[in-house]
């Protein structure tokens, strides 16, 4: 006992706390480490404390992002030793960390899979109201009726099942009834960075990350430097008014006022308009956040009106009494209202509903987040929770059409780590439970699924590699309160599976800015329940249920190399990857005959065309990307900020179901089809004939968005093209929504092969829409004091019409002026 007394009162160590030399604030996880690759990592307030062994001794402090420090202590016996370390970040590396490939902090170029980063800079100097619309920006990704497409992993999904998980703050934001992404709940003016993962991501974020991640990460001012005393606050205030340009064509232009009798409209813009607001401030220990946004638009397709209120806020209280515990809760509430339509009325009145049949929505969406977080030596223990409540009131041409929904979703996410600085080795399990509870007259009934699963990924560093490996398994239940009859005349009153899922990645320095990589990794993806049981009528279109429905599973693989790029201050990169992915059982939202009763009136089908969610099969999607991103000072007035990228994809279905291709065909009134010889004299301008090829995809994306700043001047644009759509759902190119030499008026005069090119070539009349799509945005910015910014913006600047999918056209040329203050 004596000699274990001695050993503690004359046992020598090195204590002291770890800072950013600029900010003052504490590094949290600074690798300690000794000669002898021995150490410890720094606490929650940069902290540390090393026990050393008498003598000489070199030690290294280590932090991603910033230069290496390496002292020389040299300890007598009974030494205690105080060592305060103030460190720099490098500026040879690109100063981009990200957390969401492994749930921990990583250079971006250490990553063993593609990711994409924006920054906020980018979202307020575009004017983003809606996150999309920067989603848009993003080098592989589309967004399609709220839907996100990463490098043709999806088609069109129209508000029901995604295969990319968007989340805040590492917890999903997606309903739990329809799998629809909550877009309009993210505050823009609360955003510290967006992180995208392109490939499947199941392993560490479940089911609809087959296809990848978007992972909006909030500001909070003691972690992101928002401010260099986060205590004397930090607050954005950002308001805009805009105006919608008229349509290139006069037929387009549905907003307007009789002048006289004949009904001659004078032309009236619409307009659009808003504020958001963002406080942050550090209390003592309690880190505070505030934000809100408010939002009117009149909308350029007609009855599309558009309001929006919400307000958001965060809190983390770091314990006075327990070292390294810390609790967390964080808000948002919307309300919003909102008109929608699936299909113009035809394409010389695209800005008008299909019919003039307008849909409406009312509704509250708001989820609650409380979180604790333990910290100690070198474990992490989480504990993140979630309610999201989701309510739309819905009606057509202002009457209720009895298709309100409304869900609960309880999501838990418990997370270990452990960081073993020894063998550079940091394990990341959890245990993920998920509870849904939905109900509406469009499902017939009230529904529960539940999703429960656990998973490990293991990290490692070991010299110029980085390797990672995890897996997790995944299981789904889905009950009924009222039982179905499948094909078989089987009855069920629900559906349960389940799936383990693996990945495996690695990366390796090849010289001082040259990085190569590989992973590959297999996703799983449940249908939602709307896919699989909703039964409405969208805009004079049925949209049938599938309760047969079946789980879809695949994997991606890719290589790639990440070069970096250093001028001057100008720090970026240069990213080539190639890819490919699989997928069995594919779901697709398709449009066809696909009613169990198809009714006739005079040789034409009145009922039964409709949408419905089907698995077609094997799938392959393989391509190839190049990206380049970078920021910085060129010179001491001229920064330069750039992100572009092209990405080629060769999308196609490997069986060649005949469910995929729904052949459009017409009956006589006497119930006989016309003959085939006849049918086949029939030609159809872009007739999506070729089953192989993937519906609703872009083979060709390329994407550039420059900013150049001079002293306090900033001028900036982005261009965004879009390939021909090849392949559609048969259907919309047939004489069921277009006009036929001989023929009377087809039932559904959509226009939908004008739109996609020239019917009769003989006619006179030029082709359009079918050499693809070019979007080009400017802007401009002066920074009139060190507080107030204003800002000019200019979007779809050659007022082109731009058809994201077939009887879908985006809006007209838009003008905005912005005006920012931050104190």
């Amino acid at each position: 006992m004596l000699v274990l007394c001695s050993s503690i009162i004359h046992g020598q160590s090195i204590y002291g706390v770890i800072t950013d030399k600029i900010s003052k604030e504490s590094l949290v996880g600074v690798n300690i480490i000794t000669e002898n690759n021995q150490g410890v990592a720094s606490n929650v307030n940069g902290k540390y404390h090393l026990d050393l062994e008498e003598g000489s001794h070199q030690i290294t402090f280590k932090y991603i992002g910033y230069d290496d420090i390496i002292e020389e202590v040299i300890l007598k016996k009974g030494d205690k030793k105080a060592l305060n370390i103030e460190m720099s970040i490098n500026s040879e590396q690109l100063s981009t960390v990200v957390v969401s490939a492994g749930k921990f902090e990583q250079k971006i170029e250490e990553i063993t899979v593609s990711m994409e980063v924006i920054k906020p800079a980018l979202i307020e100097n575009k004017n983003t109201t809606d996150i999309q619309t920067v989603m848009d920006q993003v080098p592989g990704v589309n967004i399609t009726d709220g839907q996100a497409n990463i490098r043709g992993g999806s088609g069109w999904s129209y508000g029901a099942g995604t295969r990319v998980l968007v989340m805040v703050d590492n917890m999903p934001l997606i309903s739990g009834d329809a799998g629809q992404v909550q877009w309009k709940l993210i505050g823009t003016e609360n955003i510290n960075q967006i992180e995208v993962i392109k490939g499947a991501s199941s392993v560490l974020y479940g089911s609809s990350a087959l296809n990848g991640i978007i992972n909006i990460r909030t500001a909070f001012p003691s972690e992101t430097k928002i401010a260099k005393n986060a205590s004397s606050g930090y607050t954005k205030i950002n308001s805009h008014f805009g105006l919608y340009d008229f349509p290139e064509r006069d037929e387009l232009n549905w907003s307007g006022t009789p002048v006289n009798q004949a009904g001659v409209l004078k032309n009236k813009r619409r307009a659009f308009k808003g504020v958001d607001f963002f406080h942050a401030q550090k209390i003592a220990n309690l880190d505070l956040t505030l934000g809100g946004n408010w939002f009117e638009d009149d909308g350029y397709r007609m009855g599309e009106k558009n309001s929006r209120k919400r307000i958001n806020f965060s809190t983390k209280y770091k314990d006075q009494k327990i070292e390294g515990l810390s609790y967390g809760l964080l808000g948002n509430f919307l309300m919003q209202q909102s008109g929608y339509n699936l299909l113009w009325d035809h394409y010389d009145r695209a800005y008008t509903p299909f019919q003039n049949d307008l849909n409406t929505t009312k509704g509250e969406t708001y989820n609650i987040d409380p979180s604790i977080t333990y910290m100690y030596d070198d474990n992490i223990h989480s504990l993140r929770t979630r309610y999201l409540k989701v309510i739309n009131d819905n009606s057509t041409n202002g009457e209720d059409n009895m298709q309100d929904n409304e869900s609960d979703l309880f999501y838990l996410d418990y997370q270990w780590q452990k960081n073993i600085d020894k063998y550079n080795l940091r394990v990341t399990s959890g245990v993920t439970n998920e509870l849904v509870y939905a109900k509406s007259v469009l499902f017939d009934g009230e529904y529960s699924r539940s999703n429960h699963a656990f998973y490990t990924q293991i990290d490692k560093k070991w010299r110029k590699f980085n390797f990672s490996i995890g897996g997790r398994y995944e299981h789904f239940r889905v009950t009924a309160s009222k039982p179905y009859v499948n094909a078989e005349g089987d009855t069920i009153n629900g559906s349960n599976t389940g799936k383990p899922v693996f990945r495996g990645g690695v990366n390796y320095q090849l010289a001082k800015a040259t990085f190569i990589r590989g992973s590959w990794g297999q996703g799983f993806r449940f249908p939602s329940i709307a896919e699989m049981f909703i039964t409405t009528n969208v805009a004079g279109f049925e949209i049938f249920n599938n309760p047969a429905l079946k789980p879809e599973k695949g994997w991606s693989a890719e290589i790639g190399i990440k070069q970096g790029l250093k001028l001057g201050e100008w720090k970026g990169y240069v990213d080539v990857a190639a890819f490919v992915m699989e997928y069995d059982d594919m779901m697709e939202f398709t449009f066809g005959m696909l009613g169990d009763t198809i009714f006739w009136e005079n040789g034409f089908p009145v009922g039964g065309i409709g949408f419905k969610s089907l698995n077609i099969g094997g799938t392959q999607i393989s391509g190839i990307e190049l990206s380049i991103a970078g920021s910085g000072k060129l010179t001491k007035d001229i920064e330069i900020n750039v992100l572009a990228g092209y990405t080629y994809i060769k999308p196609i279905i490997k069986d060649s179901a005949n469910i995929y291709l729904v052949h459009p065909y017409r009956i006589n009134s006497d119930g006989n089809t016309f003959p085939d010889t006849y049918v086949d004299t029939i030609t159809y301008a872009n007739s999506s004939s070729d089953a192989s090829v993937l519906k609703y995809r872009h083979q060709h994306i390329a994407k550039l968005d420059l900013e150049i700043k001079y002293k306090k001047l900033s001028v900036g644009g982005s261009c965004r093209y879009n390939d021909f759509m090849k392949n559609i759902d048969e259907v919309f190119t047939s004489w069921i929504v277009n006009p036929v030499t001989a023929w009377e008026d087809p039932p559904l005069d959509l226009g939908i092969n004008e739109s996609r090119g020239d019917n009769d070539p003989d006619d006179g009349k030029v082709e359009t829409h079918n050499k693809g799509d070019i979007m080009i945005d400017v802007r401009a910015g002066y920074q009139i004091t060190k507080n107030i910014r204003l800002g000019a913006i200019v979007n779809n600047l050659m007022n082109v019409e731009y058809i994201a999918r077939p009887a879908d056209m985006k809006s007209p040329r838009t003008f905005a002026l912005q005006c920012s203050y931050k104190l």
